[in-house]
């Protein structure tokens, strides 16, 4: 394939990719840790990649000139989430990224892997005590353009719980101890989407708030 139709094909990626996800996951190992009573700590390790510089870099809108700051700006885009501890750019929007965050869910509140507005996961608290994970997925339309373009989004995503799980689509499910680790390998773009749902039990030691905003 010559260089002008691979870029050509590249910039409908992007532009299709930018309607679903701004960051797209690559090489990644990302873990939630989740008790029965809400508490979680959520880590990601991996590739992220800013889909509107592709389009950018097709457009000829990324020079020599001004690259520098374009890819400064997506790290600060980036950290502007104090859970991300660290975000190397590896050039052309890709960046190796370490994100930590952990906490407690409240009685209704909605939690985000990045901010809600580039979330890749959500992790959502009820008043029913149902807590439900679900990872952002792509269309099916942009998700095939990905495969054909030979541009992976491989990883692993993993909750160990000891929560009553009454629904999942995990590829594996492993026994912890007195918890269950469920396992998603992300092969390619068209690879299941997490979804998860667990039941909270009320810790009696520590009564929830009323009521919860929810999280940035």
């Amino acid at each position: 394939m010559v260089i002008g139709e691979w870029l050509k094909r590249f910039g409908v990626l992007a532009a299709l990719l930018l309607l679903s996800s701004c960051y797209i996951p690559d090489k990644f190992k990302s873990e939630l840790r989740l008790s029965r009573y809400g508490d979680y700590s959520l880590t990601f390790k991996g590739d992220l990649m800013w889909a509107p510089i592709l389009d950018a870099y097709r457009k000829g809108r990324v020079t020599p000139e001004n690259e520098a700051e374009k890819i400064e700006n997506i790290h600060k885009d980036l950290v502007r989430d104090i859970a991300v501890r660290t975000a190397v750019s590896k050039g052309k929007g890709r960046f190796a990224v370490e994100y930590e965050r952990t906490g407690r869910l409240g009685q209704v509140q909605l939690i985000s892997l990045l901010r809600r507005d580039a979330r890749l996961l959500a992790m959502r608290s009820s008043e029913n005590n149902a807590i439900v994970i679900h990872a952002n997925s792509l269309k099916p339309s942009d998700a095939q353009i990905l495969a054909e373009m030979g541009l992976n989004m491989e990883g692993e995503f993993r909750i160990t719980t000891d929560a009553n799980v009454v629904e999942h689509n995990a590829t594996e499910v492993r026994p912890f101890g007195t918890a269950r680790v469920y396992i998603w390998k992300i092969e390619n773009a068209l690879s299941p989407t997490p979804h998860l749902v667990m039941i909270r039990d009320n810790d009696p030691n520590r009564p929830l708030p009323p009521r919860a905003s929810e999280a940035p």
